[in-house]
């Protein structure tokens, strides 16, 4: 069952995210950033939960972006637990966020995905999204 994120699966989704991200995460940021965002209209924050546990999460930006003239849903995060990757989980997350970006208004969905998460871009490929950028960083911490 897909729900609205809560506080209180603060821990489950910090997990979830951490354990797919490249990056080694901060968990007080990380807290802060949740609990800010679950505040905000724009967000829109989705957890799958199975038997009383989360195992999946979406995380999505509705803005409005000037260069379109659009309201546009982004999604941010989209995770699940490894060891539920088999099942339709992502398809539901995914179908949730669509769901929520055309009640917000959004006019298009995006998603951008590191270079090295090939299966994700299948995924996306299958679902209907089509590669339309790319995406550059600069990292300012060293610069």
């Amino acid at each position: 069952m897909i729900r609205d994120a809560q506080s209180s699966d603060l821990a489950a989704v910090f997990n979830l995210v951490s354990a797919s991200s490249d990056f080694n995460l901060q968990q007080s940021m990380f807290a802060r950033t949740y609990v800010d965002q679950l505040s905000q209209e724009r967000h829109k924050l989705g957890v799958y939960e199975q038997d009383g546990e989360v195992i999946g999460f979406v995380g999505m930006l509705c803005t409005w972006q000037l260069h379109l003239g659009t309201r546009i849903g982004e999604i941010k995060e989209l995770v699940v637990d490894k060891s539920h990757c088999n099942a339709d989980v992502r398809d539901q997350l995914l179908a949730w966020a669509q769901q929520r970006a055309c009640a917000a208004g959004c006019e298009c969905i995006a998603v951008t995905s590191r270079l090295s998460h090939t299966a994700s871009h299948e995924f996306y490929l299958n679902q209907g999204f089509t590669e339309t950028h790319y995406r550059f960083e600069k990292n300012l911490k060293n610069s």
